[in-house]
């Protein structure tokens, strides 16, 4: 958001409303505004809005209408791709001149919201929505010079979207004019449109390449850390650097991923190897039976400290020879020397 607002003359400044509206969103009305104010008091009194918007937060837009109402700017949006639903209702104002590219589109809709909680609490956000949606019917009646009711009819009671071309919001009043530049787009690439999502792609393609054709090479040259007068080779060639530079990093990146990727294999390896190692040892011991094993290699899996902590607590069962070790008693030395002396008889 920071830099939306860009002075251009000491009397002009312009702004490119790209993305959704709301807060924490591409375009957040509060900052907006506080970037516009700014602007003013250094003696901005006029504004041009460059327009490609899928719509966003209602509550947002109103202020943004309203605010644009009560002051004394200049303002000129020019809409480059879509205006559409809580921004098609934004460049309704009157007071404001709106120029339509040749491909432009514009979409009004029924407000769209969702709410959770009892029946009192949804049908008070029913009432809500339909409130904001009156307002939205005025503003759209106005521009248009239409009878709200017959505005309701035609784009808000069936629930649906409702696109128009240039051409259309031409004839109905919603735009002011329609500007013819940038006309090689290709009519066929246009017939491939089928839905909204497939416009508003379209059009992010066209208006970043517009937008990219605006910006100088001073610009790109700051951006980049750069002198703004820098020779435009040098500039080329850093930005070619910074290319080159995140080919390698992603290399880089790559490598370390399969790097990591191989020393996991390795200790999931050697983790399964200490399991088994220690159910084994436990078997041989004695301390748990051939049948249990599985059971006790399935937990050790899970809980390798917690079940090494049960095995050692567990007896183990040791020869006989070892328990009996200790226990016999001894020959004494009289009884070895009485089988001598039989032995010599």
């Amino acid at each position: 958001m920071d830099g939306l607002v860009r002075k251009i003359s000491n009397q002009t400044a312009e702004s490119y409303l790209y993305g959704m509206i709301g807060r924490g969103l591409d375009i957040d009305v509060n900052l907006l505004i506080a970037q516009i104010e700014a602007v003013r008091r250094e003696g901005v009194t006029k504004f041009v809005f460059y327009v490609n918007s899928d719509g966003g937060e209602v509550a947002q837009g109103n202020a943004f209408f309203n605010y644009m109402l009560r002051t004394e700017i200049d303002v000129t949006w020019i809409v480059d791709g879509i205006a559409a639903s809580m921004m098609a209702m934004l460049i309704t104002n009157p007071k404001h001149k709106v120029v339509g590219a040749k491909y432009s589109k514009y979409m009004y809709h029924r407000i769209q919201g969702y709410v959770y909680g009892n029946s009192s609490e949804v049908r008070a956000h029913a009432d809500m929505i339909d409130t904001f949606e009156d307002s939205l019917i005025d503003m759209m009646a106005t521009r248009m010079k239409a009878d709200k009711a017959t505005v309701k009819k035609e784009y808000f009671e069936d629930g649906i979207d409702h696109w128009l071309s240039a051409e259309q919001a031409l004839e109905l009043g919603l735009i002011d004019e329609i500007h013819q530049r940038n006309t090689e787009i290709l009519e066929a690439d246009l017939a491939k449109i089928s839905n909204k999502r497939d416009v508003w792609n379209y059009y992010q393609k066209q208006i970043l390449n517009l937008k990219l054709k605006k910006m100088d090479k001073n610009m790109y040259a700051l951006a980049m850390g750069l002198p703004s007068n820098e020779d435009e080779s040098k500039v080329l060639n850093h930005l070619q650097g910074l290319v080159n530079e995140k080919k390698q990093m992603n290399e880089t990146i790559e490598s370390q991923r399969e790097t990591t990727k191989q020393l996991q294999a390795r200790l999931d390896s050697f983790e399964k190897a200490k399991v088994t190692n220690l159910i084994n040892q436990a078997v041989a011991e004695k301390k748990i039976s051939e049948d249990d094993k599985e059971t006790y290699l399935a937990l050790a899996e899970k809980d390798y400290a917690g079940v090494e902590k049960i095995i050692n607590k567990l007896p183990s069962v040791d020869r006989l020879v070892n328990k009996l070790e200790g226990s016999v008693p001894k020959e004494s030395a009289w009884t070895k020397r009485q089988e001598e002396i039989n032995a010599n008889k």
